[in-house]
């Protein structure tokens, strides 16, 4: 208790408000037992760790509870080659009674000892600490600012930790999700990935890119086509649900770092790995392209689109699944070379993996002429509906007709919020008892509803394009932070300019 006392006494002579905090009901000293116990959050906690490296020097790490510690940029600070947690015997020659660790003594610790004091850049984000207070069963709770009052002056604040996933209550996860900027975007689209950015937006930190970038790899000399459509994407995005105060959305060439990233990344991706993705297989055979090599790379290009925000969860559409293991596989390698700094991501398929077109194809698309935009007005939208595939072996209204696979009734399913109008649709469709122009004027009515508040939102949009371009702008620049932000952790993880530092 001597230490205990000495740190109270401490705590009086500066005039420092402290908690004590009660866990004596814990089973044990575990981080997740206290948590348990007190009822805290793992980011309201922060441990004191103590190394002791190869020339017998302690190195300390004040690090919160929600984070893991990055070895080697801890080793690169303290100039160090290995690093062991010291034992209990070391403890107690420090002072610490009963390995009872707190960080209120470590400015007097500095001067009998050879100490390194490496502060993680994320306590400074915390109001408060819950640390030790060398009193078992027992924690001290202080303000930030008298943290520091009690570790002295000689510290060091650095990026030194990476999320730990399990301990992440109470913190959004990341969503990165977004679109190649071909044009207006279609019903597809919303069923596809749109519905979930919308949904998940209250829950996850959400980022949505607009690949301009990407779009260069398709027609690289046509700038003004693609920021005619990039523009479109972006109002197709609000008109959607899209949140500007809730979710980031930004311009690609606005973040210069994503191809810092890129950059290394290509490095790490062989040819023959980048020509096997299905992806980029299918695309260039459902274009019928001589591809750049731009356009062979860009799942890699997407994965700095995706790592460089530490996304956990993509929402993509089905066709797009190789493209995240592609991000995955990266992320894993850099893990395995340098330490846990990226999430594998999970991709998130949409409730229908691939809208059919209205001309009965497998994929609808702008390109393919068979898609209902999301900003088609009545008119069009009725003449698309009207003019869509059914049962090509439904020669007459009194014929039976197949549902299964017809795209008026699977756009019934998906659109129609009328459950049991659909369901008297097919019933008197497979018994002959229907036409095909009520069948499409019962959908057209439903996706007229449907639409309708999505192109008035747009409408909203188009007539204010300074607020638009502020949204834009906004959210360009909150992205480019978090990347620059990663990008350090990224470079002193490699080592990239050691030699210029």
């Amino acid at each position: 208790m001597i230490t205990y006392q000495k740190i109270v006494e401490k705590l009086k002579k500066l005039g420092i408000s402290y908690q004590e905090i009660d866990q004596t009901a814990a089973k044990s000293r575990s981080i997740d037992d206290l948590v348990s116990v007190t009822g805290m959050k793992y980011s309201e906690g922060m441990s004191t760790l103590i190394f002791r490296n190869e020339y017998n020097q302690y190195v300390v790490v004040l690090r919160r509870d929600d984070r893991n510690v990055i070895n080697k940029e801890i080793k690169r600070l303290s100039n160090s080659k290995s690093l062991n947690f010291v034992e209990d015997k070391d403890l107690e020659r420090l002072g610490f009674e009963q390995g009872l660790v707190s960080p209120a003594i470590l400015d007097e610790l500095q001067e009998r000892f050879s100490l390194t004091i490496l502060v993680d850049r994320k306590v400074e984000e915390m109001q408060s600490v819950i640390c030790g207070i060398a009193k078992d069963g027992y924690a001290l709770k202080v303000s930030k600012m008298d943290l520091f009052k009690l570790i002295g002056d000689n510290y060091v604040i650095a990026d030194i930790t990476v999320a730990n996933e399990k301990r992440q209550t109470g913190v959004k996860k990341i969503i990165l999700t977004g679109d190649t900027p071909s044009g207006k975007l279609h019903i597809g689209h919303f069923v596809g990935t749109l519905e979930n950015r919308v949904k998940m937006q209250d829950e996850y930190e959400t980022y949505i890119l607009l690949a301009n970038v990407h779009a260069y790899a398709n027609y690289y000399e046509k700038s003004e086509v693609i920021n005619q459509n990039v523009y479109d994407v972006f109002l197709d995005n609000l008109a959607a649900g899209i949140d500007p105060e809730k979710s980031t959305i930004y311009l690609e060439s606005g973040v210069p770092e994503t191809l810092e990233f890129y950059s290394y990344f290509l490095t790490m991706v062989t040819h023959a790995r980048a020509m096997r993705n299905p992806s980029v297989k299918d695309e260039i055979r459902y274009k019928g392209i001589d591809p750049t090599l731009g356009f062979v790379c860009y799942p890699i290009l997407q994965a700095a689109d995706i790592l460089q925000f530490n996304a956990s969860v993509v929402p993509v559409g089905e066709d797009q699944l190789p493209v995240i293991e592609q991000a995955r596989e990266i992320a894993r390698d850099f893990n395995n070379a340098y330490g846990n700094l990226f999430t594998l991501p999970e991709g998130l398929v949409g409730r229908v993996a691939r809208l059919v077109g209205t001309d009965g194809k497998e994929k609808m698309s702008k390109s393919g002429h068979n898609a209902i935009l999301l900003s088609d007005d009545s008119e069009t939208l009725k003449k698309k509906v009207m003019s869509m595939y059914t049962d090509p072996n439904r020669l007459k209204s009194t014929d039976k007709g197949s549902v299964k696979g017809n795209p008026v009734f699977i756009y019934h399913d998906n659109f129609n919020r009328d459950v049991e109008e659909v369901k008297d649709l097919k019933e008197r469709y497979k018994n002959g008892a229907v036409g095909d122009v009520e069948v499409k004027e019962k959908l057209f009515k439903a996706l007229d509803s449907f639409l309708e508040p999505i192109r008035e939102k747009r409408k909203y949009y188009e007539s204010r394009p300074d607020e638009a371009k502020e949204i834009l702008v906004a959210g360009t620049d909150r992205a480019r932070k978090a990347v620059q932000t990663n990008l350090v952790r990224f470079k002193q993880l490699m080592g990239v300019n050691k030699l210029i530092d």
